[in-house]
């Protein structure tokens, strides 16, 4: 933001409104932080674990099942198979230890005589015990037959260790390994030698893998989903005795009485100061002009409230629900797209800290916003915002579809719930037709809808204007076509300039027949009276016009145009020519009473009457005289500071003369003079031109008002 808008921000709020402006904006917050603080942190019941609930209680907003949830993943760590790796060496360990010792029995034979001390030094050799029958069985052996020996312990022990032996599993290895060697082909003596030394040297050949194993179960704890209980759901019933899993969801929602939720109370205040301060902030910057009118932004503060009071309860039922799209069409319509977006954005916000903060609420109701402010600013009639409704729903059902399928398919309730989009979005047209007209009435605010109402040339006061004064309609309807091409250069409001053109001459209905365009087949009645009365008469039918327009209950805003349309001109014929007849002339005789012109839209129209009017009384106008004529006009009504209140700049008006000279060009062309004919006119083309013509004269200027 600039340093000038920041300045200009402070001129306008510094007005003696400016306590009331932030009362109100104190007051839209605090509703929203404590409908959230209710919302999120209702009230508390004391209760402990083996304990009878002494009411029903709901969950009133998600929250995650922290037991439920931590007992599930618990089971699915247990869940999770020890992950073992096979170790190749260790069977080439063990048949080395077989070699080892069968040769260690032949080599103590052949070098020790005394057979006592034999036993003692082969059974300091081995690890394990051993029967006398084997050992024995072991001193007798000679190279050969420890040859034999390996073979068949190779052979027995080969399958059981390609199987994998675990510690837990070693003496069921050793007893498949000793039922192999006993079914073998030796002799028993040796049967029973090589089963004993296996059974003492065998080892298991499985390892645990810890980092591999808890890998698995961290991701098998990952694989699980948070447990959520939904808003509504119970979470204890009447009577029912409180166990650890309901004592931790209580606490979790904040309904123990010992328990002071001060983080969702703080956070509910904290995210409501962004939900009204951001687009507050984005309001006052890009729409000043309300700044300027308390009406508007207390308009603005009830649409809001209410539809947060509206979506209050409609939110129990469903999110998809929530008014957010009906606020924004309704001030779309009201005031501006700019209003209608940024308070939908700050009721989307809100809404999802209504319904649990759950992600897809924020989109749905995003997009609905969107939608429902683009569409509402191209409707001009109220059938056209039951198709913004339409247009809103069927958004919202793709939305919702979008999310189901990116987060888990289209089950049930993701049916159910583009049910409830649809009926969100018609529900939005719905609240927007009926509360239109109350808002509109209530506040003196009038919308596009209103507008084209009024446009109408079937409305009884238009309808007058059309018959009683036939020349003065069809200036009008001129000056609205110049107005509205203007509006559309410098992007004002096309809609309102229409308007405001079609009634701003409404008071000539008093006495038509004093305007020169209305004067056809007569003489000019100003002829007949001084210039002072002459005056009095063009000036009096502003005030004529204002006062038509309150009997016929037509909006202020629209009635700011016929008071401001002249501003504070003088009708310069009628002055010049008392000036001429040598009178005592006071200049306030002759200035109409104003004010000028406060708005772009209302200053455009001031523009359009002026050049209309002068073109028109121009002979064989071509467009270089047409454009010269224009910026000439434009150019004196700048001088005079008659456009000073309305906030145009010189490059808006260089494009709104653009513009006047465009459409004028084409209603006020050059015309062919026909040749005479046998029965008919000298002169078609100047009789064809005579409607819409004023004479050449210094009367002109002043007799058309």
């Amino acid at each position: 933001m600039s340093y000038l808008s920041l300045e200009r921000l402070w001129r306008a709020l510094k007005g003696q409104t400016l306590w009331q402006r932030g009362l109100l904006l104190v007051a839209v917050y605090t509703i929203t932080a404590l409908v959230l603080v209710l919302t999120l942190v209702p009230e508390a019941v004391d209760l402990e674990v083996g304990q009878a609930s002494p009411h029903y209680i709901g969950a009133p907003r998600m929250v995650e099942d922290a037991f439920t949830t931590a007992l599930l993943r618990r089971q699915a760590a247990q869940g999770v198979a020890e992950v073992f790796e096979q170790d190749p060496t260790v069977i080439e360990r063990v048949s080395r230890e077989a070699e080892s010792i069968l040769n260690f029995f032949v080599q103590t034979a052949q070098n020790e005589p005394d057979a006592g001390r034999r036993a003692e030094a082969v059974r300091a050799r081995l690890t394990f015990a051993i029967t006398d029958g084997a050992l024995t069985t072991g001193l007798t052996l000679d190279a050969g037959s420890v040859e034999q020996l390996l073979a068949e312990f190779r052979l027995a022990l080969g399958p059981v260790y390609r199987l994998g032996i675990k510690a837990d599993g070693l003496e069921s290895a050793r007893a498949a390994a000793v039922t192999v060697l006993q079914n073998s082909g030796l002799r028993d003596s040796y049967r029973t030698l090589v089963s004993e030394v296996a059974r003492g040297i065998m080892l298991p050949n499985m390892r645990f893998h810890e980092a591999a194993t808890e890998r698995l179960r961290i991701e098998a704890v990952a694989r699980v989903n948070p447990v959520m209980v939904q808003i509504g759901e119970k979470v204890i019933g009447q009577g029912e005795i409180a166990t650890e899993r309901e004592i931790m969801l209580l606490q979790a929602l904040g309904l123990l009485r010992r328990t002071f939720e001060w983080r969702v109370i703080s956070g509910s205040f904290l995210f409501a100061l962004i939900a009204v301060g951001v687009p507050s902030l984005y309001f006052y910057r890009t729409y000043p002009h309300s700044i300027r009118t308390g009406v508007e932004l207390t308009l603005i503060a009830v649409v809001y409230v209410g539809a947060l009071g509206i979506g209050l309860g409609l939110s129990t039922l469903s999110g998809y629900l929530f008014p957010t799209a009906g606020a924004s069409i309704l001030l779309t319509v009201l005031l501006s797209p700019k209003v209608g977006l940024s308070v939908g954005c700050a009721l989307s916000l809100l809404m999802v800290g209504l319904v649990g903060y759950e992600v897809r609420y924020l989109m749905v109701g995003l997009l609905g916003t969107v939608v429902g402010v683009y569409s509402a600013t191209t409707q001009e009639h109220r059938g056209g915002l039951a198709r913004t409704g339409m247009a809103v729903g069927l958004v919202n059902v793709l939305a919702i579809a979008a999310l189901g399928l990116l987060f888990g398919g289209l089950g049930p309730q993701v049916l159910i719930d583009l049910v409830w989009g649809l009926a969100g979005g018609l529900l939005s047209s719905v609240l927007a037709i009926g509360f239109l007209p109350f808002l509109e009435h209530a506040f003196g605010v009038t919308s596009s809808v209103r507008l084209v109402e009024l446009s109408n040339p079937h409305q009884p006061l238009l309808k007058r204007l059309l018959i009683e004064a036939p020349g003065t309609y069809h200036h009008s309807a001129i000056v609205a076509n110049l107005a509205e091409a203007a509006a559309l250069e410098v992007k004002a409001n096309a809609l309102l300039v229409r308007a405001g053109a079609y009634y701003h001459d409404v008071g000539k209905l008093m006495r038509p027949y004093f305007f020169i365009e209305n004067q056809i087949m007569m003489d000019n009645p100003h002829n007949q009276y001084p210039p002072q009365v002459s005056a009095a008469v063009i000036i009096s039918h502003v005030n004529d016009g204002v006062r038509l327009a309150r009997e016929h209950k037509i909006p202020s805003v629209l009635i700011d145009f016929i008071k401001e349309h002249h501003g504070t001109s003088m009708v310069q014929y009628f002055f010049a020519k008392a000036q001429e007849q040598s009178q005592v002339v006071e200049t306030a005789d002759y200035s109409y009473e104003g004010p000028r012109p406060r708005t772009k839209e209302s200053a455009i129209v001031m523009l359009a009457d002026m050049v209309e009017a002068a073109v028109r009384a121009s002979k064989m106008p071509t467009p270089a005289k047409v454009a010269e004529r224009v910026h000439g006009l434009i150019r004196e009504r700048l001088y005079a500071g008659q456009l000073d209140e309305s906030e145009l700049t010189l490059r808006e008006l260089d494009k709104i003369g653009t513009a006047f000279v465009r459409i004028l060009s084409g209603v006020f062309h050059h015309r062919i003079e026909y040749p005479g004919q046998q029965g008919g006119l000298k002169n078609a083309g100047a009789v064809d031109e005579r409607a819409g013509q004023v004479p050449p004269t210094p009367s002109s200027t002043g007799a058309n008002g």
